[in-house]
Parts: structure tokens; C-alpha cells; sequence
């Protein structure tokens, strides 16, 4: 009854050309609200043209935000309904004393989770609204990844770069480097999925943001053999182009232009809009500490290999691996690498940028490169293969010396007096066996 109270009040409200009660000062603007899910939770946010003072009520199924003293818009007021996971609808209204209230009508009684965000570059101030689900589903299309003792395939998690509040670079033509990445990634794990010994997984496959913690969290849960983050680059200088690779640095970046880049991709949790107690530690000694030394080996082993398979599709901005302290890369157990795919802040490689020919090519490059670092690993015939004797035994037949039997068989007559401790070869007799080294062993 009270919902149903609240809905024709709601709509009441919703019908009202009034943005603000007469004589009452506004404190703060409501510009408007957004919703998307995310796997494991549904995130709601107001956008306010200030720092607003505000207080949260909670009830079963419900949570209100309410603004002390506010303007809404007219055409923002009113019930809205919403198919969402976790949320039936929403609403926006005005009471006496020039309060606004926002009023989430959940499908469960499900924990919430509301703070504040600052404003930041271009984003506004805004309160968000975490909204968890409590049964994550997979992200769609993927394998999933078990942890298991005895691994059969080569685990693979690619991180699609920004989403959701944070779009990162923007191209002259509006291409937004969260969509492109997006798709790029989803190429390379259909790709990977596709061939035999490999299993792959993104840490996003949508429109929301992941903060870099659950993005690190889920390569350690899956138990990953290499860690790939996707990105498009972008540079004042428009005629800035190629593709270039960076590994996590220890200490001080490899260059200037790997400093500013990683400054730049580590404030994508701050626009992303992850709580402060949630957000990476750039301070923390001890992650860089971890950092094991024939890991980052690893990483700039694979990441020359990449660069040069990318080389042939688009040249290269760098001709060798860049270091920078990037949050996304601090994973002191796995190989981890940052791809800039190409530069979207060029008009020539925007455009190639959203051609679907031109990702699949970035994707088989990246495939490539990555079962070039990932040989798949040896099938259950092979391993019997592998553990076999490495030697084989052969009959003398009338006829046969060592020369011809060493001839035949792709050795010598040393390997093989030495195998079967021969001191001439004139005790060679028809009928008995002699020991033949395989390949392997033919040094």
C-alpha cells in the first residue's frame, strides 16, 4: 500500500514544471542520473553541479538518498521503472523546505553501499549507489576458470582498459577508447578459447568500470599465466602514432612519455568512481618489493614478442618494451603486460581503430604472440611420448654395419659404440639387438 502511495505521489511529482519551491536557496543541481550493471553489483549515480550535503535512509527493499536543499528539474521528477538486476524502480521528488529525494525500490533485501565522489576533470560531483547481486554471473561468452593442481591449459586474463564513468581517450570523431578495447579484448578470448591448451577470460565484458584491485584479484583467482591489459592510446600531438608495449618499472619510468602514460591510466579509478578505501595503494612498498625479478623478465620477454608481431600491422611508437609503475600491472607472480593498440588521438588510426578487420588483425597478433610466450601444453599422448625412453632398440641383419645402421637412422658410429660400449666394430653379429639413440640425444 505504501508503495503504491509512493508511486501516484511520485507521478504527481513527475507531472510538476517546478524545478525548485519558490523563495527556497538551492544548495546544489541534480543534472541528471545513470544506472549499469556490473557482474557483481548495480551502480546507480546522481550527477550534481556541487558538493551537496545529503543523508541515506535504509528500510527493507528500499534506500533513500535525500538532499537537504536541492533543484531538480522537472523533467527528471517522477516514478521511473527499470529492468535491472537488484533494482524494480526509481524516483525523484521535492518536499517542503526544498528537500529532494531519490528513492530506490530493490527487488531483495541487498547490501548498498553509498558514497561520494568529487568533482574530477570533467566529471562532476556525484553520489553513487552500489547495489551488490548476490549471485555474480559468468561474464558471458567466456570459459570459465577453475583452480586446479594439475593445470591442462595456459590461463589467460585480458583486461579491457577504462568503462563505465571512465571512457578514457577520446577520439577527434568521438570513438571512445572503453568501447574499442572492449571489442578488441573480446576478439583475442574468442580467439584464444577457440585453439586447443588455452583458456581465456576478461576481467569486464561491458560498460562498467572494474577497480584495479577486483581486475589483479581475478587473474590471481584464476590462477592466470599471463595477464594482458588493452588500451588505446592518445597524445596532444596528433600525428602521434604506433603501437608500443610497457611492463611495470620498479622504480622510475623508462622515459617521460612512459611516466605521463601511466600517471594518466593509474587516475582511472578516481574517474572510474571507486571508493577511496577500495582504490589502489600507489604508496604500498610492499607490492613493488614482491615484485620478483624473473617475472618482470617474463613480461619484457613477452612483451618483445608482441612488439614485433604488432610491428608489421602498425609500427611501433617504441622499439623496445616501456617501464612505468602502473597500478594494473602489479602482479609480482604473473607476467603482465600493457598494450597501447594504437593511437586514437589519430585521425588515420581512429578510423582503423573501429574496423573490424583491423581488430581481428590486432587480435591474431596478440594470439599469436601469446602462443609464441605460451606454448600449449603437451597432450596426454605426448607426455607418454616425452617419457619414453629416449632410446630404441634395432636387429643386426646380414648386411648391416655401423655405418649403414648409423646412416639409416640419422646418428653416428660414435653415438652408437658409446651407447652399447662397443670397442670394434667387427663383434657386429647378425640377430643380436643394439641400442639406437633417439634424436633427442643425438648431439
Amino acid at each position: 500500500m505504501l508503495y503504491k502511495m509512493a508511486l501516484i505521489f511520485c507521478l504527481f511529482l513527475g507531472a510538476a514544471p517546478v524545478n525548485v519551491y519558490p523563495g527556497v536557496p538551492s544548495e546544489a543541481r541534480i543534472l541528471g542520473v545513470r544506472n549499469w550493471v556490473a557482474p557483481d553489483h548495480l551502480r546507480f549515480v546522481v550527477d550534481i553541479d556541487r558538493e551537496a550535503n545529503f543523508r541515506v535512509e535504509k528500510k527493507e527493499k528500499e534506500v533513500a538518498v535525500v538532499f537537504e536543499k536541492a533543484a531538480l528539474p522537472g523533467e527528471l521528477a517522477g516514478l521511473k521503472l527499470v529492468e535491472k538486476p537488484g533494482l524494480k524502480s526509481f524516483c525523484l521528488s521535492v518536499s517542503s523546505g526544498g528537500k529532494v529525494r531519490l528513492d530506490l525500490h530493490l527487488s531483495d533485501n541487498l547490501p548498498v553501499n553509498v558514497f561520494k565522489l568529487k568533482k574530477f576533470q570533467d566529471k562532476p560531483d556525484r553520489i553513487v549507489i552500489d547495489i551488490d547481486l548476490p549471485h555474480p554471473d559468468e561474464t558471458a561468452g567466456q570459459k570459465t576458470t577453475e583452480a586446479k593442481a594439475d593445470k591442462k591449459e595456459r590461463v589467460v586474463v585480458i583486461d579491457p582498459g577504462h568503462g563505465g564513468d571512465d571512457p578514457g581517450a577520446v577520439g577527434e570523431k568521438g570513438t571512445y577508447e572503453k568501447d574499442v578495447v572492449l571489442s578488441i579484448s573480446r576478439k583475442i578470448v574468442d580467439m584464444l578459447n577457440k585453439t586447443e591448451g588455452y583458456r581465456a577470460s576478461l576481467t569486464r565484458n561491458g560498460d562498467y568500470y572494474v577497480a584495479f584491485k577486483k581486475r589483479l584479484a581475478k587473474a590471481r583467482k584464476n590462477e592466470a599465466d599471463l595477464f594482458l591489459s588493452v588500451h588505446a592510446d592518445a597524445a596532444r600531438n596528433k600525428a602521434a602514432q604506433g603501437s608500443s608495449v610497457y611492463c611495470i618499472a620498479e622504480g622510475a619510468a623508462s622515459s617521460e612519455a612512459a611516466r605521463i602514460l601511466a600517471n594518466n591510466e593509474n587516475l582511472a579509478d578516481v574517474i572510474g568512481g571507486v571508493p577511496a578505501g577500495d582504490q589502489s595503494d600507489a604508496s604500498d612498498p610492499i607490492i613493488l618489493n614482491m615484485f620478483q625479478t624473473h617475472v618482470k623478465n617474463q613480461s619484457r620477454t613477452f612483451g618483445r614478442i608482441l612488439l614485433r608481431h604488432m610491428k608489421s600491422l602498425n609500427g611501433l611508437k617504441f622499439d623496445d618494451v616501456q617501464e612505468a609503475p602502473f597500478y594494473v600491472l602489479k602482479l609480482p607472480e604473473i607476467p603482465s603486460v600493457l598494450l597501447e593498440t594504437a593511437y586514437i588521438s589519430n585521425l588515420r588510426e581512429e578510423k582503423l581503430l573501429k574496423k573490424d578487420a583491423f581488430q581481428k588483425e590486432i587480435a591474431r597478433a596478440v594470439t599469436d604472440s601469446i602462443i609464441e610466450f605460451l606454448p600449449p601444453p603437451l597432450r596426454d599422448e605426448e607426455k607418454k611420448e616425452a617419457a619414453a625412453p629416449a632410446i630404441f632398440a634395432y636387429t643386426v641383419r646380414r648386411g648391416d654395419t655401423l655405418h649403414s645402421i648409423a646412416a639409416s637412422h640419422e646418428t653416428t658410429v660414435k653415438a652408437i659404440k658409446e651407447l652399447n660400449k662397443l670397442k670394434s666394430p667387427d663383434l657386429l653379429y647378425v640377430g643380436i639387438k643394439l641400442f639406437i639413440p633417439k634424436k633427442e640425444m643425438r648431439q
